[in-house]
């Protein structure tokens, strides 16, 4: 019997360039998750208030604020799961849930004596900026250098007992990746395996090879799937399109592969912006990239 997977959705834009991302998780229900993911648990939503953005890099105290009170309640909903011994998956909303997501994974290994998994990020960015080195302020662009112990106001006591290990941090498919960003992502020690090597080197071999670095001794990893992974002509759908990403197939041998892994910890799917969508055709992909990731390839 396939492990029960129980969602949240997280709805929230704030964290972003658009507050139409929060509607992500109503989208991918509405394009057949539930047809989709068998012995599935639906728990609801957990919901960001609309709160106004300071303009500039600080996206100042309002927001701050809001985003650490949602995501401590997002990480208490996603430890809840993991200490029931369910899947947790995960429903963006804007990427900036990552911070509550990934520390729940951490902080629920570390309270029964475990190692903590690793983290593998399929996305077209790093996420990995402070304040100091973000060019926009968008705090979606901040969670991973939190989870990483480097210092972000919003999340500082979001990751408290949750912090991740860089060295088990594997990106793929990064290719938008800020000059500075770039040094603290090097800095920390992450690997990034870019679409081009995926190509290059083959599917199956470079998600062996992300699964062996962010694994560890036990295997265990937490994945985290942005929609903006895959090329805009694909996905119109998401906040932050970036040319050169996966095409299907890729995506598809990609995900099928790391969800048939035995040791998946949690489930993201992340940044489906319904306003910029067509036809559902980044829904329709985000069900699918759920249901491979919590392993249900048919």
């Amino acid at each position: 019997m396939a492990r029960t997977v129980e969602v949240i959705g997280a709805r929230v834009g704030i964290g972003g360039r658009s507050l139409a991302t929060a509607d992500g998780p109503t989208a991918i229900r509405a394009a057949g998750l539930s047809r989709r993911i068998h012995h599935m648990r639906d728990l609801g939503d957990i919901v960001a208030r609309p709160v106004v953005r300071a303009i500039g890099r600080d996206p100042g105290p309002a927001v701050i604020a809001e985003m650490q009170r949602y995501s401590l309640e997002l990480r208490a909903a996603v430890e809840a799961i993991l200490l029931r011994g369910s899947l947790p998956c995960i429903l963006g909303g804007d990427h900036s849930i990552g911070a509550a997501t990934q520390a729940a994974v951490a902080r629920v290994a570390r309270g029964e004596g475990r190692s903590v998994p690793g983290l593998i990020w399929i996305d077209a960015h790093t996420d990995c900026n402070t304040m100091e080195s973000t060019p926009s302020g968008n705090l979606h662009g901040m969670m991973l250098a939190a989870i990483h112990g480097l210092d972000v106001a919003a999340f500082r006591e979001v990751v408290d007992g949750g912090l991740r290990d860089p060295a088990r941090t594997v990106y793929l498919g990064a290719r938008d990746i800020d000059d500075e960003e770039r040094l603290i992502v090097q800095r920390l020690g992450c690997r990034i395996i870019t679409a081009e090597e995926v190509r290059t080197r083959g599917v199956h071999a470079m998600v062996a090879l992300a699964l062996e670095i962010a694994g560890g001794d036990d295997g265990r990893v937490s994945v985290s799937f942005d929609l903006d992974s895959l090329d805009p002509s694909i996905a119109p759908g998401v906040d932050c399109h970036v040319e050169g990403g996966f095409l299907w197939a890729e995506a598809q041998a990609i995900l099928t592969q790391i969800g048939l892994h035995p040791g998946i910890a949690a489930v993201e799917v992340v940044e489906v912006n319904p306003s910029a969508d067509i036809d559902q055709r980044t829904a329709l992909l985000a069900v699918e990239a759920a249901a491979l990731l919590c392993g249900r390839p048919v």
